[in-house]
């Protein structure tokens, strides 16, 4: 669990998908389990890659 800016509680979601006949996983932060239904209908609709991450830094 974290928490917002807003001093908001999110919780941790695993995402799986198939492709080339293999299962795979992401995950994606979420208010609720509400939430993070409504994030993966989102991200069917407009998911784009944005590029190759390199290196990552904690705010």
């Amino acid at each position: 669990m974290a928490t917002d800016g807003d001093n908001r509680k999110l919780y941790r979601f695993a995402l799986q998908y198939d492709m080339d006949g293999k299962n795979w996983a992401t995950e994606i932060w979420a208010y609720s389990s509400k939430d993070a239904e409504e994030r993966v209908a989102a991200m069917r609709q407009s998911l784009t890659m944005c590029g190759q991450l390199y290196g990552e830094v904690e705010a």
